[in-house]
């Protein structure tokens, strides 16, 4: 059985989509909730390291070398 990391969460504002850090995406209308949980399922998320944006990559790989 394969297990998410994401859940869906009822608050006072409507609808939560949580994971172990806490709140991710926030919805009024359930159905808003479900789509966005199935999409955080299937996201692929960057590394820390392609974050940075290309003009300070450059720089950094000028200073320091390698970041990944």
């Amino acid at each position: 059985m394969n297990t998410s990391p994401y859940f869906l969460d009822s608050d006072e504002s409507g609808y939560c989509v949580k994971n172990a850090q806490g709140t991710v995406a926030s919805f009024k209308m359930i159905d808003d909730a479900f789509e966005a949980m199935r999409d955080f399922q299937t996201k692929t998320f960057p590394e820390n390291w392609a974050k940075i944006p290309p003009a300070m990559q450059a720089v950094k790989q000028r200073c320091y070398g390698q970041l990944h």
